[in-house]
């Protein structure tokens, strides 16, 4: 092997890795995050997150219950319910596009919905 043969060898390392910090970097997007409230089906709020959003504490009160939903920067989470099985709960923080957390006997969901869609090792 000739000291060529290093040199390139050396330098297609060094650019792979400079790869793969750039994709990271580019396919990462938190800065169109929002987050989806529905009551019984329908929307109640949406709001747009981002890393210097103030901690803020909205109450949802149904005919069927109540909820509280903590927003934190780019995570949400129900704090409280009023619901007997406390699953939405135990759900905790939502900080990624497309996940959910849905209280069913009190009909309200949470959805954090992005700009752009992430494609997950499922996807075709």
């Amino acid at each position: 092997m000739t000291r060529w043969d290093k040199i390139f060898i050396g330098s297609i390392m060094v650019f792979s890795i400079i790869g793969i910090f750039f994709v990271k970097g580019i396919t990462v997007n938190s800065q169109n995050l929002y987050l989806v409230i529905e009551v019984d089906g329908k929307p109640y709020k949406k709001i747009s997150l981002d890393e210097a959003f103030p901690k803020q504490v909205i109450e949802i009160k149904t005919a069927h219950g109540h909820n509280k939903v903590e927003i934190e920067g780019l995570r949400v989470r129900i704090v409280e319910a009023d619901c007997q099985d406390q699953l939405c709960v135990k759900m905790g923080w939502l900080h990624k596009a497309n996940q959910t957390s849905i209280c069913l006997p009190n009909r309200v969901s949470i959805k954090l919905v992005a700009n752009t869609s992430e494609v997950d090792i499922i996807s075709y």
